[in-house]
């Protein structure tokens, strides 16, 4: 029995006494919160999706959650290996043949778990990356990706420390979805969206999707643009809503009995101990520094999002907004640590005034 009983160990009061302080500070335009609580879901919705769509966000309210898609890319790879198509220790050359010509090196010495633990020495994002829009990396394709490993010499030799890096978690989305036959979206969609019902966790939104998602702003709550993402998709293109989160927190706090279960644990596990102010890593998870609380965060142009998912506490969250403020992260979790009995105080912001 997974249930906490009678008495949640967060009220909706609590929770919205957490967030009052990102509305009366005008830190957000609009927010969403899904909590999990032993083997009930529930979620909480503040603000106004515009100034133009004053209404509040709803379950089915869409929002770009940005490098939480680490995590889905991590599972992904998780799956690969479950289901015997690729290895942890594998090189990314023998999934990339271009560097078995041109930078072996490379191709032999970079692994698939470096990519998904941020261990691959390969820098944040690629040189080459100089795109035409303000929209980063919508242009940067396949073929841009494969000349800039074709010709780069890591800082450091892979495994030997955490940098974090895009760039490495797109590489992986990429040969993934190469190494299967298929685009990353069909990947993600095929192996965790649809087992686990997440109708709306997608990269290309159909009309219906479209029209549900919220306006994205930047940290000044003005309104700015959506991203798109080619050839490093798997760095963070998915868009999700609440509903479809709380199940992914419910698939791993407790994984279903599926091909899909194994991967997640596998996913879940430690790979990488902490190091300096580096994070023990799982596949795409970030390890909290309580050796147990699973958590990523993420930011596009226009949204953040954080997600906590603890299977001591048997409890999660995840903060879906379309303001791209990482003062976010910290509203997820003052949530999950009042969960963990921790008295946790409302945030304090100075309101701006607006002056000539």
């Amino acid at each position: 029995d997974r249930s906490y009983g009678e008495a949640p160990a967060i009220t909706d009061k609590a929770v919205d006494a957490l967030v009052q302080p990102y509305l009366d500070g005008e830190i957000v335009n609009a927010v969403s919160i899904g909590i999990v609580q032993g083997n009930k879901s529930r979620s909480r919705h503040y603000g106004q999706l515009s100034s133009q769509s004053p209404e509040r966000p709803t379950d089915q309210t869409v929002y770009e959650i940005g490098s939480i898609g680490k995590v889905f890319t991590g599972i992904l790879l998780a799956h690969a290996v479950e289901t015997g198509r690729v290895k942890l220790d594998q090189p990314i050359g023998s999934l990339m043949k271009e560097l078995q010509e041109v930078n072996k090196e490379v191709g032999d010495s970079i692994l698939l778990q470096h990519l998904a633990t941020h261990t691959s020495g390969l820098p944040r994002l690629p040189s080459n990356m100089k795109p035409a829009r303000p929209d980063p990396y919508a242009d940067y394709d396949r073929k841009l990706l494969t000349e800039f490993m074709c010709q780069v010499r890591p800082k450091r030799k892979p495994g030997v420390a955490s940098e974090y890096s895009n760039l490495g978690a797109g590489l992986l989305g990429d040969l993934l979805a190469a190494e299967a036959g298929t685009s990353y979206e069909e990947l993600l969609v095929k192996n965790i969206a649809q087992p686990l019902a997440m109708s709306n966790t997608r990269l290309t939104l159909s009309d219906d999707q479209a029209r549900r998602l919220a306006p994205p702003h930047n940290a000044d709550r003005a309104p700015d643009r959506n991203w798109g993402f080619d050839a490093l998709a798997g760095a963070g293109a998915i868009r999700s809503t609440t509903e479809d989160m709380l199940r992914f927190i419910q698939a791993n706090l407790d994984p279903p009995t599926s091909p899909l279960s194994k991967a997640i644990e596998l996913a879940w596990k430690q790979h990488l101990p902490a190091k300096g102010q580096a994070f023990a890593m799982g596949l795409g998870w970030h390890i909290a520094r309580d050796g147990q609380t699973r958590w990523h965060n993420g930011q596009t142009g226009g949204y953040h999002s954080m997600m906590l998912i603890s299977r001591q506490l048997d409890a999660g969250v995840v903060v879906l907004c379309n303001t791209a403020s990482g003062k976010v992260d910290a509203l997820a979790e003052s949530i999950i640590q009042t969960m963990a009995g921790v008295n946790v105080e409302p945030a304090k912001f100075m309101k701006e005034k607006k002056v000539p």
